[in-house]
C-alpha cells in the first residue's frame, strides 16, 4: 500500500517500490527512510551491508550503521587526529576543533585556555599550536598560568 493510499484510507491500486532493489514491493511491511520505500532486506549499511533494522545514519543519499557513520564523518581532533565523541567538551580555534588536552602549546606543552593568544601552524599532518609567549621567545612556565 502507498502511503497516500493509506492516509485516505482507499483501496491501494498503486505499489510501492522499493529505493535498495527498485522492485516492486508486496510485503506486508515496508520500511521508510528520506521519503523512500524500502524492503527490510534491502534497507542495509552501504559500507559493511549490516542490516539497518532497528536505526540508521543518512549523509549523502547513502545509508549507514552507527559505526561506519562514525568512523567516517565524526569530527577528529586537529592535535592527535583522534576521534572526538559527540559528548567531549571541545576547543575551537581557527577552524579547527581540539580535545581540552591537545589545545596546548608545542613549545612549552601549556594547556592554552580560553582567550589565550596563541600563534597556529597548520601542518599537512595536524595543527601544532604556539602560546604567544613561547612564540616571541619569552621563557614560559607551565605552571604560570591555570585554566578555569
Amino acid at each position: 500500500m502507498c502511503i497516500g493510499c493509506v492516509l485516505s484510507g482507499s483501496d491501494c491500486v498503486h505499489q510501492s517500490v522499493c529505493e535498495g532493489c527498485h522492485r516492486p514491493i508486496s510485503d506486508r511491511f515496508l520500511l521508510r527512510v528520506n521519503d523512500s520505500s524500502w524492503h527490510e532486506e534491502c534497507l542495509q549499511c552501504s559500507v559493511c551491508q549490516q542490516l539497518l533494522s532497528m536505526s540508521c545514519y543518512s549523509r549523502e543519499q547513502k545509508l549507514y550503521c552507527k559505526h561506519d557513520y562514525q568512523q567516517l564523518f565524526a569530527a577528529k581532533c586537529s592535535g592527535c587526529l583522534e576521534k572526538i565523541a559527540p559528548t567531549e567538551f571541545v576547543m575551537r580555534a581557527l577552524e579547527s576543533v581540539y580535545h581540552l588536552g591537545c589545545f596546548c602549546c608545542c613549545v612549552c606543552e601549556r594547556q592554552l585556555c580560553k582567550g589565550d593568544e596563541f600563534h597556529g601552524n597548520m601542518a599537512k599532518t595536524m595543527d601544532l599550536l604556539m602560546h604567544i609567549g613561547c612564540k616571541i621567545g619569552k621563557n614560559c612556565e607551565p605552571s604560570d598560568v591555570y585554566c578555569m
